[in-house]
């Protein structure tokens, strides 16, 4: 009878997990389809490159949508056979609530398996193709990625700053191009983006803007232009290069506790030079040396500046680290809080798709929150990935209870 039950709730389960992660995975990649789409339409990339980037971004997706789909699943799933009173019927036959949500809790428990060594190990390996991927598009096609703001080196020979660009219409403003063969500065207002595939060639077309240039060490020339056009060659051969740099996004969990190790002993060794500095700098204070204090309070304050960036770094080790693991946990606590939902709130179908949903959103919120806080106001990494399954474990376990004896488990506490 109880084997019978089992498949029963595992035949029931299956089908909403794959629905629930197929469509959300769906929905979270739409808006990289249409980047994708813009990449393949206006950029020119052959079809392929289009499709290695789809796929190496897809791991990053499934990441969330994986444990997203079992909240929705267990939800919908509970939420149906109390609907239609199944559950109530197994609970007069003697069945407890724990029983009856046994067998989607171990599904989810080798899931959970899967998944940490699916965030260790593939997610990082997908990021960094991505990246290296992306990075050698950039260079094929500088016109893809001419950041806003900083001064690109793509090209041969020219260096190039644009304050703003309209992508859509081809349109650049402030912008400044150095002509390094020439030692000659160009500035203009605004300008236009054309690029010629088939010869190789980007051209900048730039209105009412000036021409700087020391002719010698004296005479110094500026030139107004009402139009100028500049033709830069540009590579379009796509060079695959593997890149050997690794952030935290793309590093295993091996990397990352490497990382972490050599980084504090590089705090280690930074306090060490600061008391060094300090020693000395008072030996030579109590020798009559007053001037030394000033540059060693310098070079102390670097060294702190230092320290205080790599601690930083070292807080988003430990983020990423911990969140390979608090992810993958978050679905078991998913099936803990889930099943007693859809049980007491009696919603299968959009019902529980919603609830599910809106859960977790507000759990994903929570780890958003908890990184932020570790990276920028000094929160602990470790409580910044595992509060919000601390906060999932003490509403599981409340609202399991209640499901389990029909009552708040507070009552039962005063009676």
């Amino acid at each position: 009878m109880t084997k019978l039950i089992d498949r029963y709730f595992l035949r029931e389960f299956i089908p909403p997990f794959l629905f629930s992660a197929v469509a959300l995975t769906f929905i979270l990649l739409m808006d990289q389809l249409f980047r994708l789409i813009d990449l393949f339409v206006r950029k020119g990339l052959p079809f392929d490159i289009v499709g290695q980037i789809l796929i190496y971004s897809l791991p990053l997706i499934v990441s969330y949508t994986a444990p997203m789909a079992i909240l929705v699943a267990v939800v919908m799933t509970f939420g149906r056979f109390s609907q239609d009173n199944e559950i109530l019927a197994l609970k007069i036959s003697g069945q407890t609530f724990f029983s009856i949500m046994k067998t989607p809790f171990i599904a989810t428990v080798l899931f959970m398996f899967f998944l940490i060594f699916f965030n260790s190990f593939v997610l990082p390996e997908s990021n960094h193709r991505a990246r290296n991927l992306m990075l050698d598009v950039s260079r094929k096609r500088p016109a893809i990625r001419l950041a806003e703001g900083v001064f690109t080196k793509e090209f041969p020979g020219y260096m190039v700053y644009v304050g703003r660009k309209d992508e859509h219409r081809s349109k650049l403003y402030d912008i400044t191009i150095y002509d390094l063969r020439n030692n000659l500065m160009i500035t203009a207002p605004h300008g236009e983006l054309k690029d010629f595939q088939e010869d190789e060639i980007l051209q900048f077309v730039l209105y009412d803007g000036e021409l700087h240039q020391l002719i010698d060490n004296a005479t110094y020339q500026r030139t107004n232009f009402s139009k100028q056009m500049i033709n830069m060659s540009v590579n379009t051969e796509l060079i695959r290069k593997e890149r050997k740099h690794r952030n935290q996004n793309e590093l295993n969990i091996f990397g990352l506790k490497s990382r972490i190790d050599q980084t504090r002993e590089e705090i280690v060794s930074l306090k060490t030079e600061i008391a060094d500095i300090g020693t000395v700098a008072i030996t030579r204070f109590i020798n009559g040396d007053v001037t030394n204090l000033d540059a060693a309070r310098f070079k102390i304050g670097k060294k702190l500046n230092v320290i205080k960036g790599k601690k930083r770094k070292i807080a988003r080790y430990i983020v990423e680290f911990n969140k390979k693991f608090s992810l993958a946990v978050a679905c078991i606590l998913f099936v803990l809080i889930g099943a007693p939902l859809g049980y007491l709130f009696r919603r299968g179908g959009i019902g529980g798709l919603l609830i599910g949903i809106l859960l977790f959103s507000s759990y994903y919120i929570l780890v958003l929150a908890g990184e932020e806080f570790a990276d920028r106001r000094g929160f602990s990494p470790y409580w910044a990935m595992w509060l919000p399954n601390i906060v999932l474990l003490v509403s599981g376990l409340y609202l399991f209870l209640l499901a389990e004896y029909e009552r708040s488990p507070l009552k039962r506490l005063l009676k």
